[in-house]
């Protein structure tokens, strides 16, 4: 009879299962995790080999020194993600939006929602079948923490008026969504057409907020009209001051990059947004905004926007800030280096001469290595060469074409490029993070959805939770508020239909397998009862939330983990779970 091990959750341990490595002698875990094949990834780094091998689990300091080191690596790879989705992704998607004339709600619920989610879409994508457990209980524990922690924390630090009739209409478009999952999950199969319906979900929820908007533009332009008067005195008074009204601004960074780079972009993105809702008009600036602080000369200031640590981010942030600036220095001079960035708020919308023309030459060959495909040959020709050399061109011709001091018509472009650069980072770190959690969970035996719901949500929240608190704290709780919504049912729906649909269609039959963990159907429980709290309270107060709302929504979250963890230990039964016993 084969011999069955369990760690926590309640999952079975089989003896091919990396986890069973705690039944293997001491001496002999090195070279088991080696031969079995569970234990590898397809990360950069085999995670499980360096803990095991090299750190050695027979001696008890060297091993728990080998999990400390790891925790952190996880943590720094939570900062690089969150930096990289920050910085590069979402400045170049405001523009790329801006290119393709979108409006700012068909915007805000697919590109710009996006951004926002990369984390959470690419951890989901780069999760195996086998890894089904971590990727569906974050994507749902990640909602319950945002539509709690982060909704509630809005509320708490910046009470305000919720839009009820937005509000309703994403909190319903979720909880059916949510619904629907459920379902579609329940039998732990799902068919290449149950993984398209979530993506199409998407699609009539998009489909709904373009016709609420065109439905809100059109009795805007109602109320606009010129108001029939017969005092002509009147009526010239209101043509003079029709567009005299005009909106803040946000000003203008000295470089691209930086600590609050999405805040600035978001804001300005909402401050744009309001100017073309009200009809008012800003003031007319010059095209190109010369910097004094700016070292003249092309080295010089190649050297100046290569800095991973501005003078402005260093003098306006407390020490923690300090502590993040020069922590995440290293990745951020290799990001600057190689993903070029058009930044709608800064000077010169970003444009450096010498770094984009660098960026040009290498870039492409940088992508190779991202890809994993650089060992490729054409004949007997290798792949880098002929990218480096095609870069090398385009840039040559770019840097001889160009001013320093003006903006290149093209210019654009380089945001397509930036964005595609970005993604790839941002799918190589999410390899990583994903196979340092596996590594975790098979170090503490802890279960693949307490990863989930715990270390992988926290990690991918944890950045949209303090930029969402810092764009309240500027006067836009709204806009943050919203954020809390559209865009964990994006990545809800997007992250397990691309996943379980992309797993399908490898399959004769069009379906695929997944595991289920116990802990999923309190998730969903969980979620459904914030969202469902949260339209009763909204709809009792007015639809102002105040920091008893906030309360509320954080005793909803403290109950979740409280219950979660105590599963997890085997103190009570999972939510949803059949406790009797089998009958023989």
């Amino acid at each position: 009879m084969v011999r069955r091990y369990y760690r926590h959750g309640y999952l079975p341990i089989r003896e091919d299962d990396c986890s069973y490595v705690w039944q293997i002698p001491a001496e002999k875990r090195c070279e088991w995790v080696i031969k079995t094949e569970d234990c590898n990834t397809d990360s950069v780094i085999q995670y499980t080999e360096v803990l095991f091998c090299t750190f050695r689990s027979e001696n008890t300091f060297l091993f728990s020194l080998g999990l400390i080191f790891l925790i952190l690596w996880l943590l720094y790879l939570f900062l690089m993600l969150g930096s990289t989705a920050d910085d590069f992704f979402c400045p170049s998607l405001a523009v790329i939006a801006s290119i393709m004339q979108l409006s700012d709600s068909i915007a805000g619920v697919t590109i710009l929602a996006f951004g926002n989610g990369a984390p959470d879409i690419f951890t989901s994508l780069v999760s195996a079948s086998e890894e089904g457990i971590i990727m569906f209980t974050e994507l749902i524990g990640a909602g319950v923490f945002v539509t709690t922690m982060i909704a509630g924390s809005i509320a708490v630090v910046k009470p305000f008026r919720v839009p009820l009739k937005l509000l309703m209409r994403d909190a319903c478009f979720y909880m059916m969504s949510i619904c629907w999952i459920s379902y579609v999950v329940n039998d732990e199969i799902v068919y290449i057409w149950e993984a398209v319906s979530l993506i199409l979900c998407y699609g009539l929820f998009i489909a709904t907020v373009i016709l609420m908007q065109m439905h809100e533009t059109r009795e805007e332009k109602l109320k606009t009209r010129i108001p029939n008067v017969s005092d002509p005195n009147i009526l010239r008074t209101y043509l003079a001051n029709k567009d005299i009204a005009s909106i803040p601004r946000i000003s203008t960074r000295k470089r691209a990059f930086g600590l609050r780079t999405k805040l600035d972009v978001a804001v300005a993105t909402e401050l744009q947004s309001e100017q073309i809702r009200g009809n008012l008009s800003l003031p007319e600036e010059p095209e190109e905004i010369e910097d004094p602080n700016r070292p003249k000369g092309l080295f010089k200031e190649f050297l100046y926007d290569i800095n991973p640590i501005s003078k402005d981010d260093w003098t306006s942030a407390n020490w923690v800030f300090k502590i993040i600036l020069i922590i995440r220095s290293p990745v951020m001079l290799l990001l600057q280096l190689f993903i070029p960035l058009v930044n709608t708020t800064a000077t010169m919308r970003g444009w450096s001469k010498l770094l984009n023309c660098f960026q040009l030459c290498m870039t492409p060959t940088f992508a190779l290595f991202l890809l994993n495909v650089w060992h490729t040959h054409f004949g007997p020709v290798s792949i880098i060469p002929i990218f480096l050399g095609t870069g090398t061109v385009i840039g040559v011709i770019v840097f001889l074409t160009t001013d320093k001091d003006r903006i290149p018509k093209y210019h654009n472009v380089f945001a397509f490029l930036g964005f595609l650069t970005a993604m790839m980072m941002v799918y190589l770190i999410a390899g990583e993070v994903v196979a340092v959690l596996q590594c975790v969970g098979y170090a503490f035996s802890i279960s693949d959805a307490m990863l989930g719901i715990t270390l992988l949500a926290w990690g991918n929240s944890v950045g949209d939770m303090i930029s969402n608190l810092a764009i309240a704290k500027r006067g836009f709780p709204r806009m943050g508020y919203a954020a809390c919504f559209g865009g964990p049912m994006f990545n809800t729906l997007l992250g397990l239909g691309l996943t379980y649909g992309r797993a399908a269609v490898n399959y004769p039959n069009l379906y695929t397998k997944m595991r289920m963990s116990d802990m999923a159907p309190g998730c969903i429980a969980f979620l459904l009862c914030s969202l469902l709290v949260t339209i009763i309270y909204l709809n009792i107060t007015g639809a102002i939330a105040r920091r008893s709302y906030g309360y509320t929504l954080y005793c909803i979250y403290f109950s979740f983990m409280m219950i979660q963890f105590l599963s997890e230990f085997k103190v009570i039964h999972p939510l949803g779970t059949d406790h009797r016993p089998t009958e023989d």
